[in-house]
């Protein structure tokens, strides 16, 4: 049997579960130049309210068609002629399904020491979010004086050059793959 209808999502741990169905797809072909009809059905996700079931056809050949209705049907049948009339077909279809249970992302939370810089002066900026179901991996600094860093350590060290007031910015990455950012606003003072 193949599988259908895989589903992925960065940030996701995968499980595998395998599903048959049975289903009967009803049509009528209303005219008919040769017999030739590939199907190729993809599933929703099951364990949601009811099965969703959306059916891609291609046509090899000239039809028309006009759908009756999608339903679950019990027992296994076949369609042995393709001429013009009206048809139901059922068959079964194993569908491998990732089901993927959300992981939270990493909190790209931060201190900045000292609060309120003079010019000149290093600042360190430390980030200080632990991702709850992994480990962050990338951290990644804008200090909103057009530099930014992109070294992997968890604390930096930054000076301004000019008083101001500056959009800091860190985004942090998980070992999964999934990201978030935060941002503050840092008021460099001029030296006396």
């Amino acid at each position: 049997m193949k599988s259908y209808g895989v589903h992925e999502n960065t940030g996701f741990k995968l499980k595998t579960l395998n599903v048959i169905y049975l289903c009967r797809i009803g049509f009528a072909i209303l005219a008919a130049l040769v017999a030739a009809l590939v199907v190729d059905l993809k599933v929703g996700n099951p364990l949601l309210n009811g099965i969703t079931v959306g059916l891609s056809i291609y046509i090899v050949s000239f039809y028309v068609f006009k759908w009756l209705f999608v339903k679950k049907v019990e027992k296994p049948t076949k369609i042995i002629t393709m001429g013009i009339g009206i048809y139901f077909m059922t068959f079964i279809m194993c569908w491998v399904l990732f089901i993927t249970p959300f992981l939270a992302p990493p909190p790209a939370t931060f201190t900045v020491d000292p609060q309120t810089p003079v010019v000149g002066e290093t600042i360190k900026f430390t980030s200080t979010g632990i991702d709850p179901d992994g480990d962050i991996v990338t951290w990644v600094w804008d200090f909103g004086d057009e530099t930014s860093s992109n070294e992997e350590v968890p604390t930096i060290t930054h000076s301004y050059s000019s008083d101001g007031n500056y959009t800091v910015k860190l985004k942090v990455v998980d070992d999964h793959g999934i990201s978030s950012s935060n941002t503050t606003t840092l008021t460099v003072i001029a030296s006396s």
